[in-house]
C-alpha cells in the first residue's frame, strides 16, 4: 500500500531523476556477476592485474533519454543504447538513502517491563521455535527491531544449546550439514561448541566460544581479566569495546540464578541517544565526533587488546550503533596537535559535560529493563548496535 500511495504521487522520471545518473548506471545489473554478485566493470590488465590508465578505459558522459513504468519496475532508455531495469522497490530504498529519510522500524523502550517482555510474542520466544527455519527469521527481525530477545528453556546442562542458539542467529551457511552446522550437529543430536570446519556458531574470543561468567568454571588459557568475573553489579555498558568490530550480539543463559539479588539490567542505548539528541545537541554532536579509547589487558594469558571510537556512531546522520563500557575506558586525551592549555581546558570541560548529560539519561527507568532470568531463560542482545547492560548485585 505504501509503495501504490508513492506511486500516485510522483511520476517514473521524477523518481529515477532523484538519484545521480552516475549511480544508476553504475548499478545497472550487466555491471555484475550473476553468480557471485562482484562487479565485471573494473577495468584491469588481466595479466598484471594493474588497473589500467583512465584514458584506456573507454566510456564517456552518457545521459537518460526514457523511462517507463512497467509492472513492479521502471526501464530505463540510455542514449547509447543500453537498457537498464531497476525494481521499483529498490529504487524507493535508494532514494529514502540518498534523502537521509530511511524507514526506521527500530522500537525504541519506553518503561519496558519483565512482564511485557514475558507476554510479547515479538520479544519472548521458545528455545525449540528458535532453532526452526521460520523461527531464525522470526528471532533475527524481533533483536533487529528491539535489541534483546528472550529464549525461554534453553538446555543448561551443557554448552552446546547455547552453541546451537549462535548457530541459528549467526549469519548466513549452509546449516543443514552436521559437519560444517553446528546448529546441524545439534539438530542431529551432537553437543560440540565448535567445528573443525565450521560455518556458523559463535565468535571465537579471548574467553573462549561459550563461557561461564565464574572464573572457577571457565576453560584453563582463556582470559578471567574482566569484571564480570565477580558478585559485584556492573555499570551500563557495551561489552568488548576493545575490539575493533564488537561483537553483534551476545547470548547470556542463566545457569544457576542467585538467590538473592543478581538481576540483570538491560539499557536501550539507541533511546538514549536519541533522546540526548533532542535534550542535549552539543553533547550528542561531542560524543558523537570524539573518538574514545578502550582496552584490556591480561599480563597472564598476553592479551592486550586496544580500540577507539566514539559513544555514538553515525551513519548518514542516523544512529548506527554504541560504544560505551566505563571500566575499559581509557583517559581521553585531546586532539592530535592541540596545545593551547585554553583549548585544552575547553575540550575536557565539554567532553566532560557531555558524558554528564549521557550519563543522566542512563540513570533514567524509562530506558532500562530490569529482568530477573530463571534457570534456562536467555537475553540475546544487540550488543553493538542497540543495548547496554549492566546486572545488580547479589
Amino acid at each position: 500500500m505504501f509503495y501504490c500511495r508513492y506511486l500516485s504521487t510522483v511520476s517514473p522520471n521524477d523518481l529515477i531523476h532523484s538519484l545521480p545518473w552516475q549511480y544508476l548506471r553504475a548499478a545497472d545489473s550487466c555491471n555484475f556477476d550473476p553468480s557471485t554478485y562482484q562487479r565485471v566493470d573494473v577495468k584491469y590488465d588481466v595479466a598484471t592485474g594493474k588497473p589500467l590508465p583512465l584514458t584506456s578505459r573507454g566510456g564517456s558522459v552518457v545521459s537518460i533519454e526514457s523511462v517507463v513504468a512497467q509492472d513492479d519496475e521502471y526501464r530505463v532508455q540510455w542514449s547509447d543504447g543500453r537498457l537498464s531495469n531497476f525494481p521499483l522497490k529498490w529504487l524507493h530504498d535508494q532514494v529514502a538513502s540518498f534523502n537521509g529519510t530511511t524507514n526506521n522500524d527500530r522500537v525504541y523502550w519506553n518503561d519496558l517491563t519483565e512482564e511485557r517482555v514475558r507476554e510479547s510474542s515479538d520479544l519472548s520466544m521458545d528455545f525449540e521455535d528458535v532453532l526452526s527455519d521460520e523461527g531464525m527469521k522470526q528471532a533475527l527481525q524481533s533483536i533487529y527491531r528491539y535489541g534483546i530477545l528472550l529464549v525461554e528453556r534453553t538446555p543448561v546442562s551443557d554448552k552446546s544449546g547455547v552453541a546451537a542458539l549462535a548457530g541459528a542467529l549467526g549469519g548466513g551457511s549452509v546449516k543443514t550439514n552436521p559437519a560444517t552446522s553446528i546448529l546441524a550437529k545439534y539438530r542431529d543430536g551432537g553437543s560440540d561448541t565448535i567445528l573443525e570446519d565450521g560455518t556458523d556458531g559463535p565468535l571465537r574470543t579471548l574467553y573462549g566460544s561459550v563461557w561461564s561468567t565464574s572464573s572457577t568454571t571457565q576453560m584453563d588459557g582463556t582470559s578471567i581479566a574482566d569484571s564480570a568475573y565477580g558478585s559485584e553489579g556492573l555499570p551500563l555498558h557495551t561489552d568488548m569495546t576493545y575490539l575493533r568490530d564488537p561483537p553483534g550480539l551476545q547470548i547470556f543463559t542463566m545457569v544457576n540464578p542467585a538467590v538473592r539479588g543478581g538481576e540483570s539490567v538491560f539499557g536501550d542505548g539507541f533511546a538514549v541517544a536519541d533522546k540526548l539528541r533532542t535534550t542535549s545537541p552539543a553533547a550528542f554532536a561531542i560524543l558523537s565526533r570524539t573518538n574514545r579509547r578502550y582496552r584490556c589487558v591480561d599480563r597472564q594469558t598476553g592479551w592486550n587488546l586496544q580500540a577507539s571510537g566514539p559513544v555514538i556512531s553515525l551513519r548518514n546522520g542516523k544512529v548506527s550503533s554504541i560504544r560505551h563500557n566505563d571500566l575499559d575506558r581509557l583517559p581521553d586525551l585531546p586532539p592530535a596537535g592541540m596545545t593551547s592549555p585554553e583549548d585544552i581546558d575547553a575540550f575536557y570541560t565539554s567532553l566532560g559535560m557531555a558524558h554528564h548529560e549521557w550519563d543522566k539519561l542512563l540513570l533514567k527507568d524509562e530506558f532500562r529493563l530490569v529482568m530477573r532470568l530463571n534457570t534456562g531463560d536467555t537475553m540475546i542482545v544487540a550488543n553493538q548496535v542497540r543495548t547496554h547492560w549492566g546486572v545488580i548485585p547479589k
